[in-house]
């Protein structure tokens, strides 16, 4: 009778024990920033944006991947990649896998930063990364690097 639901076992085994798939970066517009931006969930939300060549954008990722290991489905992580469309297989989606990367994760495909930024908040003045925390009416622009020390 053991021998029947052997492989069965071992499977579950094998599936529960294996990493999650890391994510995939979708193609957004400006529009999709605009709804981000103005939309204001009833939990948690943190907005980074970010490129894969920029160093304290890199830095900081893991400090935002442990928020979502520690948290859960209580908060939204959200990483907006500021990378060339052109990129995203090359380069993007690449780096979501060799990292891991489980959150969300979108790139922008709009090359004018001078139309978004203004969306994302009016103290931002272009650099990365840049993160937004929102909650209920309320947000919270950092226009520095985080980690998991502040």
């Amino acid at each position: 009778m053991m021998k029947k639901y052997f492989p069965f076992i071992l499977l579950l085994i094998i599936t529960a024990c294996s990493k999650p798939e890391p994510q995939k970066a979708a193609v957004i517009g400006i529009e999709d920033i605009a709804s981000l931006t103005s939309n204001y969930p009833d939990k948690i939300q943190v907005i980074n944006f970010w490129a894969t060549w920029c160093k304290p954008c890199v830095d900081e990722l893991p400090a935002f991947e442990k928020l979502k290991a520690t948290y859960g489905d209580q908060i939204e992580v959200i990483l907006i990649s500021l990378d060339d469309v052109e990129n995203l297989e090359s380069k993007v989606n690449p780096f979501l896998e060799k990292h891991n990367i489980q959150s969300q994760v979108r790139l922008l495909d709009y090359p004018y930063a001078a139309e978004y930024i203004p969306m994302v908040d009016p103290h931002w003045d272009g650099a990365i990364p840049v993160t937004l925390i929102k909650y209920k009416k309320e947000h919270k622009f950092y226009n520095q690097s985080l980690n998991s020390k502040n």
